[in-house]
């Protein structure tokens, strides 16, 4: 595949910039920090592109602190970076090496790319067990052990040079991934597209080499189906093998190969089945209680808040691809969607007050 070149100078145009200031804002223009910038968007566009021409970018250091992540049930440590220069920078080397990492990207890779999200890996899971009971009979499901903190800086640059050519901006990579001792760190923006495509290879040989029908893939976390146990063990041992070697990482010691029916697959925050789907048994259990919290505040006559209404509303998103009828309407009695929507509404147009300024 033919690499790309003269990437770094699309960062230069002042446009290119002002788009990359505006995408790292959003959903941050309440802070201080955040509203200085876009209160003088000319003097931050004309810093940024004399700091891209002088390669004078220096990496601040990170804000560390810990995240209680509910899906996985365990803390993780976030790195978070300055919103400037270095979110913005983050930004605009993500928007300039998109067309290059996504070039011959596995279709069913799905975590945190646009338009292949949540809802590809669905469509999927979904598709597959829908047309094809002989092929989906058995179920692999693995993920990597440590993943953002295991990958090796030196492996990760190597498969950048196959597709980008240009030094400055391989220079550029260079020191944001330095900026860990080892691993990519969760909080930075460029860390998602890199987790992403540092796992190409994986797919392409699980595909290719392997000669997988059915495997899905968000982030780190696979499904793969097959109408034979045995095969998918054999499988489940070269995959481990080949990231060991080529890729310096381990896989999850709480592996799975199982019969898909009647224990449906655990995937996406969703359980599969044959003839229908639900949602995972910790995901239901948190929607019931938020809308304990919503009806509490509306029978008080409190304020809901912005985080709760939209949290509500985005576990009624998950739950319109479940046979949930029955549920929401057990669960939504005395609770107005139009009223949350109204919250999250007036929230947004609050937001949009610092950058209309």
């Amino acid at each position: 595949m033919k690499r790309v070149g003269n990437i770094y100078e699309k960062m230069l145009d002042p446009l290119f910039i002002g788009f990359a200031i505006h995408a790292a804002s959003e959903g941050k223009r309440k802070r201080l920090v955040v509203k200085r910038v876009l209160d003088d968007m000319e003097g931050h566009v004309q810093k940024i592109k004399e700091m891209l021409q002088a390669q004078s970018f220096k990496p601040s250091p990170y804000h560390v602190f810990e995240r209680y992540d509910h899906l996985n049930k365990k803390y993780r440590k976030i790195q978070r970076p300055k919103f400037f220069p270095d979110q913005i920078i983050h930004w605009l080397v993500v928007l300039a090496i998109k067309p290059a990492l996504t070039r011959g990207m596995y279709f069913w890779n799905c975590g945190s790319i646009p338009n292949r999200g949540i809802k590809h890996g669905f469509k999927a899971v979904r598709t597959w067990l829908n047309t094809d009971k002989k092929n989906t009979k058995y179920t692999l499901k693995l993920d990597i052990r440590k993943y953002y903190d295991s990958v090796p800086h030196d492996k990760l640059m190597n498969l950048l040079r196959r597709k980008i050519k240009d030094e400055k901006m391989l220079a550029l990579i260079q020191q944001i991934v330095d900026t860990t001792d080892t691993g990519i760190p969760i909080g930075n923006f460029t860390s998602q597209w890199f987790a992403n495509f540092y796992l190409e290879t994986l797919d392409h040989y699980i595909k290719e080499r392997l000669g997988a029908k059915h495997y899905v893939r968000y982030i780190d976390d696979m499904i793969l189906f097959s109408a034979n146990k045995k095969e998918l063990h054999k499988v489940r041992l070269r995959i481990a093998e080949f990231l060991r070697r080529e890729l310096g990482l381990e896989l999850k010691a709480n592996w799975q190969v199982y019969k898909t029916e009647p224990r449906g697959v655990d995937f996406l925050g969703y359980v599969f089945h044959r003839t229908h789907t639900a949602l995972r048994a910790r995901n239901f259990l948190s929607f019931v209680r938020q809308c304990g919290k919503v009806r509490k505040m509306i029978a008080s006559k409190a304020a809901i808040p912005f985080r709760v209404a939209a949290g509500l509303i985005s576990r009624l998103g998950q739950l319109s691809h479940c046979n949930s009828f029955l549920i929401t309407k057990k669960y939504l009695t005395g609770i107005k969607l139009k009223t949350l929507k109204k919250v999250v509404r007036n929230e947004s147009k609050s937001k949009l007050q610092p950058a209309v300024a």
